[in-house]
């Protein structure tokens, strides 16, 4: 479609002897349509058989044939028009510009809800059909990474090790504290009107050990290192770097997945441990502060609340936790379709996801030890 330059003159317009025929010459088009509809209003043509002579436009756009076939519907004859003009012109020409758009259907709010519901529901579906899939794909790809020492790739595990592990271990004190050191506020304070604060460690001890030490660690893991892994290999996607690896035949599942999974199931059970051990010294803070208990009197009294099976049950979970989690993160960060906005799109899907996994875990595990009675 011809089109008007920036730097294109107005059109020139002359005016022959009758009167009746105006002659255009050079670019029609939206930088100098103003100046054409300028000059034709002070030279219009006159008589009866009103003519505006083509022959001399050189450039024509849509907006230009849009004036112009205005002004043959008014009753103008446009003569001398070029044949890729005229192939503008019979186009524009033939749309119904008047016909007003179709309204959409009102869609009752009732029947909105339903379809939304429906969608909420076939999306779930479809997500949770994924992640059984993924799944399948990462335990196959850890057992054989396994059984085949070579393909075992040690350096990334260490490498993720410390990024997941060692370098959440601030964070990770700090959560567990402060998680401890509520519980045992509360609990005195509703305790202490019956004189039953002392039962304050054991609630602390009870609580932390079981499920708040390993719940918080856990998420703290998925919104950290989840998010994490999510962006890498999102951003990894995005560069075509995994469709690099598929062309040199590495299966990305062995290079990306594989060792993240490996590492967060050795790190999340240490941070849980040492999580435990944060949270037990904000109890220790707690019942030195508000139950004048010395740390030896807290310790003794800890050692006879809690038993192994409290410490237990919150490593047993803490594996799990992580392979969800990295299952999350990795699957989300391989979704990525090639875009910025998709790469935090993703990323963020991995986090709530992963988040929603943990409690719904923890959830399933609470009633599986409460009918094991451990």
């Amino acid at each position: 479609m011809p089109r008007a330059s920036p730097a294109s003159p107005p059109p020139a317009i002359a005016i022959d002897d009758a009167g009746a025929r105006v002659a255009v010459k050079g670019a029609l088009g939206i930088r100098t349509l103003p100046d054409f509809e300028a000059s034709l209003k002070q030279h219009p043509p006159k008589g009866k058989s009103r003519t505006l002579d083509l022959s001399g436009l050189t450039e024509l756009d849509t907006p230009g044939a849009l004036f112009l076939c205005a002004l043959r519907e008014l009753g103008m004859t446009l003569t001398g028009v070029r044949a890729e003009h005229r192939a503008l012109l019979d186009l524009v020409g033939g749309l119904d510009l008047k016909a007003a758009l179709p309204k959409p259907d009102r869609v009752p709010h009732w029947r909105r809800l339903v379809i939304e519901l429906g969608k909420g529901a076939d999306d779930a579906w479809h997500d949770m059909y994924d992640i059984l899939v993924f799944i399948g794909r990462a335990t196959n790809a850890i057992g054989t990474a396994l059984t085949h020492w070579r393909a075992l790739r040690l350096p990334s595990i260490s490498r993720h090790i410390e990024e997941t592990g060692i370098r959440a271990l601030p964070i990770i004190a700090l959560m567990a504290i402060m998680i401890a050191v509520v519980i045992g506020y509360q609990s005195v304070a509703q305790l202490r009107p019956y004189g039953a604060e002392t039962f304050t460690i054991n609630l602390v001890a009870v609580s932390v050990l079981r499920e708040m030490g390993v719940l918080i660690t856990a998420i703290m893991v998925a919104g950290r290192s989840g998010s994490a892994f999510a962006a890498e290999i999102g951003v990894m996607k995005v560069r075509e770097e995994i469709d690099a690896l598929k062309v040199m035949g590495i299966e990305p599942m062995e290079v990306l997945v594989v060792p993240r999974l490996i590492g967060l199931i050795i790190a999340l059970p240490l941070l849980t441990f040492f999580a435990d051990v944060m949270g037990l010294l904000g109890g220790a803070l707690i019942s030195k502060t508000e139950l004048d208990v010395s740390l030896l009197q807290y310790l003794d009294h800890v050692r006879h609340a809690a038993v192994v099976n409290d410490l237990l049950v919150g490593l047993i979970k803490a594996p799990v936790f992580a392979f969800f989690v990295g299952i999350i993160g990795c699957m989300h960060g391989l979704r990525v379709t090639g875009s910025a906005g998709s790469v935090g799109d993703e990323t963020t899907r991995a986090v709530v996801k992963g988040i929603f996994l943990v409690i719904v875990l923890d959830a399933l595990f609470s009633v599986l030890f409460e009918k094991l009675g451990i």
